[in-house]
């Protein structure tokens, strides 16, 4: 399993932030920003640990060993290939943590993983996505149901739903990449099995980082902005291309945007992420059964 990676204490940040950054030293502004952001969700990003957990329901769903490479942080995918070389791994299914594939997010993953496995004896099957699997979109569904219910809207005047994604550069995405129109796939079908109208959802994009460059949009804050602008009152924001709460849905989701919500007359409830809970564990047992059969 890969997954991004995250901080394991405040004093970490710099060397993850460099890691993140390909080696790149950070400004001390820079790195204060982002403590600031991880102190206020417990001073380390949960990410590591619900991915570890979810590894071993992983094992006992499937009965097979399951390993945990990060990208940004330990232990790195680098690490992972030739701890499961040394423990006599000669095929491995390989799974990213994102639902939605693009070259420049779940392709990097592949990228690392399979220049760690290179010339190692280790056969690597990648799993592209699993954005229209079942258990997923069942999840997402339960989710944003609970959420509705949180608000209790106005029978027949439903909440506007808006399912986020990171956002990625423009300029990086090769001609044909599937990202956006998976992106789409999903929320239509979680649309249709919750009965949503025509124009009562949104898909939109966060996280977008540094300045120069032209990021997919539109933005979650400029839909908030719209949607005001149209009279809407109440918005279940599901970040549907996460999995696992990290500082991107517990500072930047529900610190920031709720708070610019509020600003602009509008309740915000987000919905659950899936975490290390049956729905996602059940979404990965089905590409471990499909890879096996």
């Amino acid at each position: 399993m890969l997954a991004h990676g995250g901080p394991s204490s405040l004093e970490d940040i710099p060397a993850f932030l460099e890691q993140v950054r390909g080696g790149w030293p950070c400004s001390e502004q820079l790195v204060e920003e982002v403590r600031e952001k991880y102190r206020f969700v417990g001073g380390a990003s949960p990410l590591p640990d619900i991915t570890h957990r979810t590894a071993r329901k992983l094992e006992e769903a499937c009965g097979l060993p399951v390993y945990v490479g990060m990208l940004h942080w330990h232990p790195l995918v680098e690490h992972t290939l030739p701890q499961m070389v040394t423990d006599g791994i000669s095929r491995a299914l390989v799974i990213c943590l994102v639902p939605h594939f693009s070259e420049c997010s779940v392709g990097r993953y592949h990228r690392r993983a399979g220049s760690a496995a290179n010339g190692s004896g280790t056969d690597l099957d990648l799993v592209d996505s699993w954005h229209t699997l079942s258990p997923y979109i069942e999840g997402l569904v339960d989710s944003i149901a609970a959420s509705q219910r949180e608000l209790a809207t106005t029978p027949g005047v439903p909440a506007h739903v808006i399912f986020s994604a990171h956002s990625l550069p423009k300029a990086a995405l090769p001609s044909g990449d599937p990202y956006e129109l998976q992106l789409r796939e999903t929320a239509e079908r979680v649309a249709e099995r919750l009965g949503l109208p025509h124009g009562g959802w949104t898909v939109a994009y966060q996280s977008a980082s540094g300045p120069g460059q032209d990021w997919l949009g539109p933005s979650v804050g400029d839909v908030i902005v719209e949607l005001a602008g149209r009279g809407v009152r109440q918005v279940v924001l599901c970040p549907f291309g996460f999995v696992a709460d990290q500082p991107e849905i517990l500072y930047d989701l529900d610190v920031v945007m709720s708070q610019r919500a509020r600003d602009l007359g509008i309740t915000l409830a987000r919905s659950q992420l899936l975490n290390d809970g049956p729905a996602l564990i059940n979404s990965l047992a089905l590409l471990v059964d499909g890879w096996k059969g």
